[in-house]
């Protein structure tokens, strides 16, 4: 699930330790009027984002596992229904009406495409994104409870084959209710997690972004802007995602 934005995320807290070695290279002539440009703020402030972005790591992966597991339960349906279909056409007594309803079920049923999840820096939107994708699949797996009600209510529907039962279509239910369940087990404490870290970085009123940038101001103001030292302070970006 990593993507630019969140290597933009670690890029700006790297570039606030570089600019704090620089600034502690620079001793006692880096003295700001303002106690929240001071070094010692702006190391803590580091720490902290090190250790904030580091829980949304820690998170990642069992949020992609869960995704990645009920697309495993989802993926397969396609084909799945297509089977079915047969096997219901085959049933001694299912009428025209009964196979128009059987087939407006199931294109609901796969009419859902997969949604992408991103990762802005903006809380909202992302919870927005992973909102999207949650009602799509929970959607679908209403779908198949409708599907297996018609099945139970058709005369004559039961099959030989495992694969075409209704208890094999209730396991199935069963087995996306769960991993639906599971990711969102898994994105709350993660949505949690980067909404702290984008707090810190770039929504609070003494972020790192706009602390890092009034820093670099201040030092355009005690350093020569022709000298080595300032044009390599000046190449440390700090951008807000």
């Amino acid at each position: 699930m990593a993507s630019t934005s969140e290597v933009g995320h670690a890029k700006n807290i790297a570039n606030l330790n570089v600019l704090n070695t620089n600034i502690a290279a620079l001793g006692a002539i880096y003295n700001p009027s303002n106690p929240k440009l001071a070094l010692a703020n702006l190391q803590n402030l580091y720490t902290s984002a090190v250790t904030q972005q580091e829980n949304v790591n820690n998170l990642v992966a069992p949020y992609s596992i869960a995704v990645d597991e009920r697309e495993l339960i989802f993926k397969p349906l396609n084909s799945d229904l297509t089977k079915l279909r047969k096997a219901y056409k085959a049933t001694e007594g299912v009428s025209q009406p009964q196979l128009e309803d059987f087939m407006t079920i199931v294109r609901k049923l796969k009419g859902v495409k997969k949604t992408k999840l991103t990762t802005s820096s903006n809380p909202e939107e992302e919870q927005l994104s992973h909102s999207t994708s949650q009602m799509s699949y929970d959607q679908r797996t209403n779908n198949m409870d409708v599907l297996i009600s018609l099945l139970q209510n058709t005369p004559n529907y039961g099959p030989n084959e495992t694969e075409y039962k209704i208890e094999t279509y209730l396991a199935k239910k069963t087995a996306m209710l769960q991993k639906t369940q599971d990711v969102l087990d898994a994105y709350i404490p993660l949505n949690n997690a980067r909404s702290s870290r984008n707090n810190t970085l770039y929504i609070s009123d003494d972020n790192l972004v706009d602390l890092a940038n009034k820093a670099k101001d201040y030092l355009y103001t005690i350093l020569d802007a022709n000298s080595a030292q300032y044009k390599a302070i000046s190449k440390i970006k700090f951008k807000k995602q």
